[in-house]
């Protein structure tokens, strides 16, 4: 049996509906994109200046378009997934500004941070994705940045690819010519979807144009469009936990319903990923336990209401190193999120200081904290009691299982961490009292010796940094 934590009830849900509704239509919401504006008009939605305002028929029937679950396909077919069938998807960060590790403490990222972590993805038995961001190199010329993260992606792996954000102009477009080139099939993107984009809302009720752009880029291209609302609490959303979840679904509502006038059918994943600020100094804050209450309402909006995929931040602390603050912070997040009903997973991979930074050792800890929840969440086999009730009236009172030919059986199949240390505490010292940080330091080192050279074909990585080249 499954476990699932929710936030609202069924009723709660269809209240916060058509409140959303009533947002939508009386309120609305700015689109910064003229463009954006245009396709707005042409399917009948009311616009005056840059602020849309959608009819609650005409958003009910885009819903209905969304796609429930998809194939996403990877260059390696054996990591190609379905997204939004319920199984759980482990995703990059995205725009983490240093990396940290044991020795060289924090710095900015620069572009071999990015091959490094993308190749631990790789090489990794738990991370679904690769791409994004998970560290934004400080090395790379800002419009150029595109083009070399999204190079070196393709060079070092091979599994489900998730876009860096390209706001400025041709950026996205660039982007999915490489995809195709990589592919080495001129209609890849028409056909199949391959490479999907992040993007978020500009709390309160608005799409910046960089956002309209790449979500447009993409959607005209058949892939997937991810939203994610990230809105603080007291700052740009009302610092109220059911004001959040309103606010949040008609954002989603309101750019869901724009992609399906770009594409009917195209697939969105909704991320609700807003948090509750730190009044204090009035900062992004990610440690709280109430912030992510709101977003499992999004999660039952999405999975249960309008019956499409979704994704959340699941892995983010205010630690600013890898502490027990980052473990309990990270786990309740985590945890909170997919016992929510949260699908695909990110920024839960070595996330320190509010998504500022990316620890090279936490990324191992994560994937164990990922392996723990995700056993939780499968619950426990109810269905044959008759097997457990045999065997303790054979064992007796006084009996052993140890060497009982069921323990024998079945021990493997327990679950085993890879970080943590179970030996007792002589065993543990006698072995070098290596803690959990030291020990995920000497795992991703190893990684990094097991890494292939490149998962490209010679040919397409010569027609790839040619392309590179003539993007001026």
């Amino acid at each position: 049996m499954k476990l699932r934590l929710t936030a609202a009830s069924e009723n709660d849900l269809c209240r916060i509906h058509d409140a959303s509704l009533k947002i939508l239509n009386e309120t609305g919401c700015i689109f910064h994109s003229e463009k954006a504006l245009g396709t707005l008009k042409k399917h009948g939605v009311k616009v005056t200046g840059k602020i849309a305002f959608f009819h609650k028929d005409l958003v009910e029937k885009s819903m209905k378009t969304v796609p429930r679950s998809f194939h996403w396909r990877a260059r390696n077919d054996a990591f190609s997934t379905t997204i939004g069938e319920g199984e759980f998807r482990l995703a990059p960060n995205a725009g983490n500004i240093y990396v940290q590790d044991l020795d060289k403490g924090r710095r900015l990222a620069k572009l071999e941070d990015v091959v490094k972590i993308q190749t631990i993805h790789q090489l990794s038995d738990v991370t679904d994705f690769v791409g994004n961001n998970p560290c934004d190199p400080s090395d790379i010329d800002t419009l150029r940045k595109h083009l070399h993260i999204t190079y070196e992606t393709l060079k070092h792996t091979d599994k489900p690819m998730v876009s860096y954000f390209a706001p400025y102009k041709g950026q996205s477009f660039e982007t999915l010519k490489m995809m195709k080139i990589a592919f080495g099939e001129e209609d890849i993107l028409k056909n199949n979807h391959v490479i999907g984009t992040s993007l978020t809302s500009t709390s309160p009720l608005s799409y910046s144009g960089a956002a309209l752009n790449v979500m447009t880029e993409f959607a005209g291209h058949n892939q997937p469009v991810m939203i994610t609302p990230a809105m603080m609490g007291g700052i740009t959303g009302p610092l109220n936990l059911l004001g959040i979840a309103l606010q949040q679904n008609a954002e989603l509502l309101a750019g869901t319903t724009y992609i399906q006038m770009v594409n009917p059918g195209n697939p969105v994943v909704w991320g609700p990923s807003s948090t509750v600020a730190w009044l204090k100094t009035a900062n992004y804050s990610t440690g709280s336990p109430e912030a992510m209450l709101p977003n499992i309402v999004g999660f039952q909006l999405a999975n249960d209401l309008y019956k499409i995929p979704t994704r959340s931040m699941a892995g983010p602390t205010d630690s600013k190193t890898v502490d027990c603050q980052a473990g309990y912070e990270t786990m309740q997040n985590l945890m909170l999120a997919m016992l929510g009903g949260a699908q695909i997973l990110y920024e839960a991979l070595g996330v320190l200081d509010n998504i500022m930074t990316t620890s090279y050792e936490k990324i191992i800890i994560d994937e164990e904290l990922y392996k723990r929840v995700s056993r939780i969440c499968r619950g426990m086999d109810t269905s044959a009691l008759e097997l457990p009730l045999a065997l303790i009236q054979e064992v007796g009172c006084g009996g052993e299982y140890l060497t009982h030919q069921s323990t024998l059986d079945n021990f493997r199949n327990m679950w085993q961490p890879t970080v943590s240390n179970w030996d007792n505490y002589n065993e543990w010292e006698s072995g070098g009292a290596e803690d959990s940080v030291v020990k995920a330091n000497k795992i991703w080192k190893e990684r990094l010796t097991q890494a292939a050279e490149s998962y490209l074909d010679p040919a397409v990585d010569k027609d790839l940094r040619t392309f590179i080249k003539s993007q001026r």
